[in-house]
């Protein structure tokens, strides 16, 4: 440091050397960090093993849920007389929640800490299942899985980033993320084994209680296993709930929820489209998201959804592509599967699940397939096969006869449906986690799942409107007794599910670029990026302490 009126000296031979001797490991600091050892902040391999066991079910809470429920669909019907797309409500009010604010608790996950908001996350998803089960009335049971959903949206970017942050670019992290990413996908199968157990050796009720214990559970092991990442202090909470963006949160609920229900409720009406507050609503909807656009671009100064983001193309196309991809899987082909199974074929929850079986165990195996060749086989291929894995599920429900041999139609459709759903994903999250920095990868998560999980939501409503178009019988009492007619009106639905993996087929062919992910060009980026985040810390800190010195001068004077 020279002074002021100080005339700088030649630097020493000595000093030369050092100062280049600095920049010489500086430049090759990427060459010292082995990103395939375990993490430091890792104590031990069970730890390690242990959390991201945990960091699991974050993605999985909401879709195991929504799919116990699709296969109780037929208890709850019985037991409170609700049918067509009413009946919707008791599967998509968790998704639906969880999708709507899942911007608002990634911005307050960030805040009060990650680790923090996955163990709340967990109490309180745990705690209204439990209350859930003791509902009698349909409304009040599905605005409590709706909190659910809403509880447990914090969990899932706090995951994604807590996974994101910990590694560094490698096999090591993409083998880490493929187990995060199987969360959704598994969790969804998962829900179909408890929903068919629990109703057929109980009742739809235990799925709720089944659900508590296990929730509660996972929240003693995310309290020890998940490492600490940040301190509670009231100053943190109150900034952090002072800088949330409540309006863009607001207009996000309303505008989904409004759609959703306009969709929903045309079959529950005599005049269906014709219903005057159908189309208000769903009008008003629509604009409530357009203006959600708007705002959050012009308005909160610490948005739910960065500008940024938008801004990468390959960002934009990846959710694009997921979007279209959850609308065809758990907005159409899932869902009215098992009605086909249920309602058509007349099977019980527990034969239901065991055509279901194969989802999980081909899911392990592609999950990893994908976590070993990531860092080899380029995205853009692996998306595209996952696309027309899509595709092929589709064409096969959709062309099926009513007692098509299992083997040859669902079982295919089943397998080609997970090798679509577990390649994309993977890509998609490897994606949206390298699109910006890792400081802020808890909304860039936020916006990933947000955009799945709501896709999924206004799909199931699409596809009951445009079901019930083709069958007159469909959300009456009389649905069941015209089977021909029932499961011709599913073909709708199917249909659907063939044009969304057809439009992510386009987009994934010309419009995705996405090479290998976890190789030395990621991994350089990242150190740049944490060399970046460490400078920015050191000045912040620096800052709060000049103001510090100030403020203790002045109260001396």
């Amino acid at each position: 440091m020279v002074l002021s009126g100080e005339t700088e000296l030649p630097l020493q031979k000595d000093e030369k050397d050092a100062l280049e001797l600095q920049g010489l490991v500086e430049a090759q600091r990427h060459l010292m960090i082995d990103p395939e050892k375990r993490p430091a902040q890792f104590k031990t391999f069970f730890q390690e093993l242990l959390c991201l066991g945990t960091l699991v079910f974050a993605p999985a809470a909401a879709s195991m849920s929504q799919t116990a429920y699709q296969i109780s669909l037929n208890k709850v019907s019985e037991e409170f007389n609700v049918t067509g797309g009413l009946l919707t409500w008791a599967v998509t009010s968790i998704s639906l929640a969880n999708g709507s604010v899942l911007l608002f608790m990634g911005g307050l996950a960030d805040g009060i800490g990650r680790k923090n908001a996955i163990v709340i996350s967990f109490i309180a998803y745990a705690l209204f299942s439990l209350i859930g089960g003791f509902m009698h009335n349909f409304v009040a049971l599905c605005i409590m899985r709706a909190i659910q959903g809403m509880f447990v949206a914090g969990a899932v970017p706090a995951g994604a980033a807590v996974v994101g942050t910990s590694y560094m670019a490698g096999k090591r992290k993409n083998k880490a993320m493929a187990c995060f990413a199987a969360g959704a996908p598994i969790g969804a199968v998962l829900g179909f084994v408890v929903g068919g157990v629990c109703c057929q050796v109980l009742s739809w009720r235990a799925v709720q209680f089944f659900y508590t214990i296990l929730f509660g559970l996972l929240s003693i092991t995310a309290y020890f296993s998940i490492p600490n990442d940040k301190v509670i202090t009231m100053k943190a909470i109150k900034e952090t709930f002072k800088d949330l963006d409540y309006g863009g949160t607001l207009l996000s609920v309303a505008g989904f929820v409004l759609i959703c229900f306009s969709l929903t409720q045309v079959d529950a009406t005599k005049k269906e489209w014709k219903t005057p507050y159908i189309i208000a609503l769903l009008i008003v909807g629509f604009f409530l998201i357009v203006g959600l656009g708007f705002y959050e671009y012009y308005v909160p100064k610490n948005p739910l959804m960065p500008p940024r983001l938008w801004k990468n193309g390959n960002f934009v196309c990846v959710i694009s592509i997921m979007c279209f991809s959850w609308m065809s899987f758990n907005g159409s082909i899932t869902f009215y599967a098992i009605l086909y199974f249920e309602e058509v074929l007349k099977y019980s929850p527990l034969h239901t699940t065991a055509c279901f079986l194969p989802l999980p165990v081909a899911g392990i195996m592609v999950n990893i397939f994908a976590g070993l060749t990531l860092h080899k086989i380029p995205g853009k291929f692996l998306v595209i096969v996952g696309q027309i894995g899509f595709l092929i599920a589709g064409i096969l429900w959709a062309t099926q006869s009513i007692h098509r041999l299992y083997w040859s139609g669902p079982f295919l459709s089943f397998i080609c449906l997970v090798i679509g759903a577990d390649l994309t994903y993977n890509v998609a999250n490897q994606v949206t986690l390298s699109a910006i920095p890792k400081h802020m990868q808890g909304k860039a998560a936020g916006v990933f799942n947000m955009s799945i999980q709501l896709a999924a939501s206004v799909a199931l409503g699409i596809t009951s409107a445009i079901v019930s178009a083709r069958n007159p019988y469909y959300g009456t009492s009389e649905e069941t007794k015209h089977i021909p007619e029932l499961f011709d009106g599913f073909k709708n639905a199917y249909y659907f599910a063939i044009g969304c993996s057809s439009i992510s087929l386009l987009l994934a062919v010309f419009v995705l670029k996405v090479g290998t992910t976890g190789n030395a060009k990621d991994l350089e980026r990242e150190i740049e990026e944490n060399r970046e985040l460490e400078d920015r810390d050191t000045t912040r800190e620096e800052v709060i302490q000049e103001e510090s010195n100030i403020g203790k001068k002045e109260e001396t004077l």
